[in-house]
């Protein structure tokens, strides 16, 4: 005769409170691991977009790619052309060709949207409906947030113009606080997306934790840690601040 008998009140309480043990010390070494492979997206990135970078000196006389330039056909932003027909499109829903931008053809195409965003305990805004790397470029180098494709209007650096490139970011992490653009606002916060670093502008995102990795002009990669002070105050725990105090152009010149 077969042995039909069903847990007890008690062997499935205990049963019970074992999973929920085991989970709680499982879940910290998972989240771990999870965190560290999504930061190895940043890497990932910065590592393929100074390839692409190098390449681009390489076939353009050393000469920076622009930070943004206004075309018929629309935005031509660093990494990729925001067509003028989707002009007007709320942010999240903007649409972007990456093969558009000046670094089209040097953009790698399996880019992974970075996921670390979700570390810093703010909501994420997203900017552009293409996924997100979580990068920025040096506007110093492109000499301006805007370069003119007039000819004889400025243009941005060249390689042989930096005086230390081992010094010189060309790519960070990067990010922004958003309080001024629903659903985000001063109660609430909001992390997005930023494109460009520059002497003034708070968007190094110090990601890596409590650092920014960089990608520099001589092809090397590594870590910068935030100036002292610099940080966000509006949300201090995203990490977002600047290399340098405010109007130091330190490591981007």
């Amino acid at each position: 005769m077969k042995n039909n008998r069903a847990f007890t009140l008690i062997e499935l309480l205990v049963a019970v409170a074992i999973i929920i043990v085991l989970s709680a010390v499982a879940a910290p070494a998972v989240w771990g691991a999870y965190k560290s492979s999504s930061l190895a997206v940043s890497a990932n990135n910065i590592r393929q977009l100074a390839a692409g970078g190098a390449a681009y000196l390489g076939d353009n006389n050393y000469r920076f790619w622009p930070f943004l330039t206004k075309t018929d056909d629309g935005d031509a932003w660093w990494f990729g052309l925001e067509p003028a027909a989707h002009k007007g499109r709320p942010e999240g829903d903007r649409v972007v060709d990456v093969s558009g931008g000046p670094l089209g053809a040097y953009m790698p195409r399996n880019m992974a949207p970075d996921p670390s965003f979700r570390f810093t305990g703010k909501p994420f805004k997203p900017k552009f409906a293409f996924g997100y790397i979580g990068v920025a470029y040096n506007v110093v180098l492109a000499n301006g947030w805007q370069t003119s494709s007039r000819p004889g209007a400025r243009q941005p650096l060249r390689y042989w113009d930096l005086t230390d490139p081992a010094q010189v970011v060309v790519f960070a992490t990067s990010a922004q606080v958003n309080t001024f653009q629903k659903p985000a606002s001063g109660k609430n916060p909001m992390i997005e997306e930023f494109y460009g670093i520059d002497q003034k502008e708070v968007t190094v995102h110090f990601r890596h934790g409590t650092n920014a990795m960089v990608a520099f002009a001589n092809g090397s990669a590594g870590f910068l840690p935030m100036h002292p002070g610099s940080g966000d105050k509006r949300a201090p725990d995203a990490k977002v601040g600047r290399f340098a105090p405010k109007g130091s152009f330190k490591y981007l010149r």
